[in-house]
């Protein structure tokens, strides 16, 4: 075989492993993105149907008890899906953006929990609630928690509580009460 020969036929070997190796990586990624969706998909239905079963009459003594707004949200705080969170409700006041990428679950006791809470900024004066995390009681379920900061500027106390523990789903409500001036 002569040199030009095997050139040629080395670069069209690389050529094909080139076009395999994408193909494979696409095929990976592509895949992949699909089982991660399903997963999701599944968690979140479980805390969607865990957020439903949170009735109108419970909504309306949330709104009684937290008359500035809240939010609730679901952590599902099994080793699969240790940081998927759902937030919920239209409720939120408008002046407030949750961050709950690092939202998880990091010590559950079957007396207590201990959570990372969301990011909250308060969009006015950029004031920002950021690494809190909180030990609440499992038992009994709806007592409220005062978070330990406020953002810079707002005229809110920000409270968390327990609304519904469902082994190892669990229902938050971060609420708002407009602080007396």
């Amino acid at each position: 075989m002569n040199p030009g020969t095997l050139q040629t036929t080395c670069q069209i070997v690389f050529a094909i492993g080139i076009v395999v190796t994408g193909l494979a990586g696409f095929g990976s990624y592509y895949y992949g993105k699909k089982d991660a969706a399903v997963i999701q998909q599944t968690t979140i239905s479980k805390l969607d149907q865990l957020l439903e079963s949170t009735n109108n009459e419970n909504r309306t003594k949330l709104l009684e008890k937290y008359p500035a707004g809240y939010v609730s949200f679901g952590v599902d705080s099994s080793e699969t899906f240790s940081s998927t969170v759902f937030p919920y409700g239209k409720e939120v006041l408008a002046e407030y953006e949750f961050d709950w990428s690092k939202v998880k679950i990091e010590k559950l006791t079957s007396s207590s929990l201990t959570i990372l809470l969301p990011t909250i900024r308060y969009k006015p004066l950029n004031g920002l609630c950021e690494g809190i995390t909180m030990t609440i009681n499992r038992r009994p379920c709806g007592k409220e928690y005062t978070f330990p900061v406020k953002p810079a500027g707002t005229h809110h106390r920000i409270y968390i509580e327990l609304l519904k523990d469902d082994d190892h789903q669990l229902i938050f409500v971060i609420g708002f009460r407009k602080i007396a001036t």
